[in-house]
């Protein structure tokens, strides 16, 4: 068993559940101490250059990270983004301009905007006079760089134009935990968790949905999701169908995971489920690979990780859950990935998740088979490949 990864697991557990209890922030101070404890890009290329841009996100490092891939090598672009002492985003969104986290309400609710061109690291916060209870989202851009996240805590949707320095409200009492925010053409697509954290017990008050509204506000509909969908936490639309990860439900003691995962695709345009896949365990991340496959990761104990490749073209695996990808590092030993995505050729990125160490950042074959690896940072919790 990997142990180091248990209890970055643990630590990371605290830090992201932390986001899922905005009230506390005013009833328990004392929380913030406990979690506290946890815790240049290069000349433009030639046509047919090999190269590829990516940006890790380093959570408990509280940084962002330029990498390159040359050829089948990866290798650090530069120094690290400073993402200030009160970060503590899970997620980061990338376009070719910029790259957006979201902030917790224990950091104040807000959005860290990186322009990648200068290099230059802002903050833009929300609107009301519980802004700093909105507890945002997982943030994401559009084609024209306007960012969407939802509101857990004020569960409610917003829109951040390039430049801004304040979100717009786009439309009230959305959910009761919308848990990310997906933009289409004509219409957005916002997760609902469906979670009591009024009560905090975090218990799910029924099926998960999509709730599906046009871009200027107003609800368009509501996609109910399968009740064997538990816990939708994350999204994306691939293929004109919106594959929807059901992270599955814990033991509330031991926090366990119970194995009732499963991922769900959607027909946003025709408002209906399509199918429903079983994870066969508990669903921990989610990503479009630049290849078109959706890559998921997902966990039985906490300990060890395991990545399924779904194709949402055929809706079915191509990899999973009973035969995931087998994840190896260049002496041929397993690889516990937090999260992996693909470059358009096939080849994968793979991010491991230390808190109390640097993690590692790897290309693989499409196969698994590690070509090259390099150090990641602190805390690595999320992938984005550079348009």
């Amino acid at each position: 068993m990997n142990r180091d990864l248990e209890k970055s697991f643990r630590c990371y557990r605290e830090r992201s559940w932390s986001g899922r209890r905005p009230r506390l922030v005013l009833l328990v101070p004392a929380t913030l101490i406990v979690l506290a404890a946890c815790g240049d890009d290069g000349p433009t290329e030639p046509p047919g250059s090999t190269r590829h841009d990516i940006l890790v996100l380093n959570s408990t490092g509280q940084t962002l990270a330029p990498f390159f891939v040359d050829g089948d090598v990866i290798r650090p672009a530069g120094s690290p983004t400073d993402l200030g002492a009160g970060f503590d985003g899970v997620a980061v969104a990338v376009s070719s301009r910029y790259a957006v986290s979201s902030i917790s309400s224990f950091g104040g609710s807000r959005l860290s905007i990186v322009d990648l061109f200068s290099g230059g690291v802002s903050l833009a916060t929300f609107p009301g006079s519980d802004a700093a209870l909105v507890n945002p989202s997982r943030a994401t851009l559009d084609a024209g760089d306007t960012v969407w996240v939802g509101g857990r805590g004020s569960d409610a949707l917003y829109r951040l134009s390039p430049g801004a320095s304040e979100a717009v409200l786009v439309a009230a009492d959305v959910g009761t935990f919308v848990e990310r925010v997906v933009p289409g053409v004509g219409e957005v697509y916002a997760v609902d968790a469906n979670l009591d954290d009024d009560g905090l017990t975090w218990a799910p008050l029924g099926p998960g949905r999509i709730v599906v509204l046009a871009r200027a506000g107003g609800v368009l509909g509501t996609i109910e999701l399968p009740v064997n969908a538990l816990n939708p936490s994350d999204a994306v639309l691939a293929s004109g169908r919106l594959i929807v990860l059901g992270g599955g439900t814990f033991d509330p003691v031991s926090f366990a995971p119970n194995g009732d995962g499963a991922i769900v695709t959607v027909d946003p345009a025709g408002r209906t489920v399509i199918s429903t896949h079983p994870l066969q365990a508990n669903g921990i991340t989610i990503a479009l690979g630049s290849d078109g496959f959706v890559y998921v990761t997902t966990t039985t104990d906490f300990v060890s990780l395991d990545v399924l490749r779904f194709d949402p073209r055929t809706n079915g695996f191509d990899r999973g859950p009973s035969n995931p990808i087998a994840m190896t590092d260049l002496a041929g030993d397993r690889v516990d990935c937090w999260t992996s995505t693909a470059l358009a050729d096939g080849r994968m990125l793979c991010a491991t998740f230390r808190s109390d160490a640097p993690g590692r950042l790897l290309l693989l074959s499409s196969a698994g088979d590690a070509l090259s690896e390099t150090p990641s940072g602190f805390g690595t919790t999320d992938i984005g490949i550079r348009p």
